[in-house]
């Protein structure tokens, strides 16, 4: 039997093959403009999908019994809104209004899939958006401060000081969720199978989006 941190590592390594040369949201061979665009893109839907991850988190706790991880959950709701808002301050300082924004079909249904999935086992939900989701997200913020530098360095400086460190810990409450809970092989296995579940659906979202960013760009 595989022991728990052990799984965890392996998890890890198993979602990082997933995601190896499928991140589809930035160009890093893009010319500055189009970059620039692609940013400003992605913070456009940051602002709806920190709001809704508010709309989740808060949906999920009531059916998270474990006092624990439900602490953990309630700090990150925090983290959400408040992500929420800087993104939403940052773009009304570039000229932009971000109420204009509509979100994609594909993005809602995926927080209106992950809303309902409320009534999952604990285990199961941490591992696909803390564990799973969260994780990725890092590593795409990493991306999008590295591509931001030079084209926008004040916003790639409010990803990196005040937002990407928040990921990171709701990223290890997904880590800490399957390390508790995840010690026996038909758990490890519901978690692998929440996890891959989780990736096939952002991967969806996210192929779909950047196929109206080029009709865009």
């Amino acid at each position: 039997m595989t022991a728990a941190r052990d799984f965890v590592r392996q998890l890890a390594e198993e979602n990082a093959v997933f995601w190896r040369g499928r991140d589809v949201r930035l160009d890093p061979g893009a010319p500055p403009d189009v970059r620039r665009e692609q940013i400003r893109y992605r913070m456009r839907l940051g602002v709806y999908n920190e709001l809704r991850s508010v709309e989740l988190i808060a949906a999920w706790i009531p059916d998270v019994p474990e006092r624990e991880i439900r602490e953990l959950l309630a700090g990150q709701l925090d983290d959400e809104q408040r992500h929420y808002q800087l993104l939403r301050t940052r773009l009304i300082s570039l000229g932009e209004d971000p109420d204009a924004y509509r979100p994609l079909p594909e993005w809602k249904a995926l927080f209106d899939w992950l809303v309902a999935c409320r009534t999952r086992p604990t285990l199961e939900k941490l591992a696909m958006f803390q564990f799973a989701g969260e994780t990725q997200s890092c590593e795409g913020f990493e991306t999008l401060i590295a591509l931001a530098h030079d084209v926008d360095p004040e916003t790639a400086d409010l990803y990196r000081t005040r937002i990407l460190p928040d990921e990171y810990r709701h990223a290890s409450i997904g880590r800490r969720a399957l390390t508790l809970f995840a010690e026996a092989p038909a758990a490890q296995e519901r978690a692998r199978a929440a996890c891959r579940e989780m990736n096939e659906k952002v991967f969806a979202a996210y192929r779909a989006h950047r196929a109206r960013v080029d009709q865009h760009a």
